[in-house]
């Protein structure tokens, strides 16, 4: 692994604006907290462009319905069954590219996460994004595990959907290529670093997991049905 250039990869078609909501404030004793490290799929934000462009017009996760729909949310209502005691607490930490995410470990780390939840993968299946890919990637899961507190991971692995034609003109040139070797890549560094995989791919090619949206980038993204599916590998992994 060499040392990441951060070089801007043109080659990405697939829309991430960082959500509104970052974070929380403060935290309170007993609370569970849960931080994610995601783009899109876990939460895109809205702005005048986006719903010109795309008709994207929430913060929640791309293509869920409502912020209760998608896989974070659904997830977190999830562990909350486990722990009827405490309160379940989601964070937004910078995310969408792991080069990125990595560079707001240390203000991230004062939440003192029980469980921390990266998804990414996406915005580096290009050529481009390739070379970089494992040396951010684990430089990223690397210190996430050195939080205080020894926090749980969670690897969600990336999201490759060929079931529509419409798919290849909003994702760059050979993503569906790059995204296999990316799923090997996050398996083989999640190992390393003891986080949990959480393997997405058995959904991504049901055309019942996608296509809701006005757009194609947004059809892209995992609908409701596809957020349930998300939500659910990971609840699995979560109680293994």
């Amino acid at each position: 692994m060499g040392k990441s250039a951060k070089t801007p990869d043109h080659d990405d078609k697939l829309s991430f604006v960082e959500p509104g909501c970052a974070g929380i404030p403060e935290t309170f004793s007993g609370d569970y907290v849960i931080l994610i490290k995601g783009n899109s799929i876990s939460r895109h934000g809205c702005s005048e462009s986006t719903r010109k462009n795309l008709g994207w017009d929430r913060e929640c996760g791309m293509a869920a319905s409502s912020e209760a729909n998608d896989y974070v949310h659904l997830l977190a209502a999830a562990i909350q069954t486990t722990m009827p005691e405490r309160r379940v607490r989601i964070v937004f930490g910078k995310g969408g590219r792991p080069d990125l995410a990595v560079q707001t470990v240390g203000e991230e780390e004062k939440y003192r996460p029980d469980l921390i939840i990266v998804q990414d993968g996406e915005h580096s299946a290009s050529k481009a994004g390739i070379v970089t890919y494992e040396y951010d990637y684990d430089l990223l899961l690397g210190k996430l595990a050195a939080f205080p507190g020894n926090p749980e991971l969670l690897a969600i692995g990336i999201w490759n959907p060929r079931c529509r034609e419409e798919f290849r003109s909003c994702t760059g040139r050979n993503y569906d290529l790059y995204a296999v070797e990316i799923a090997r890549i996050q398996k083989r560094v999640a190992a390393r670093h003891g986080a949990k995989f959480v393997d997405v791919s058995a959904y991504e090619n049901d055309p019942a997991n996608t296509g809701s949206g006005l757009v194609a980038g947004v059809r892209w993204h995992p609908n409701d049905n596809g957020m349930r599916c998300y939500a659910e590998a990971a609840f699995a992994a979560f109680r293994s």
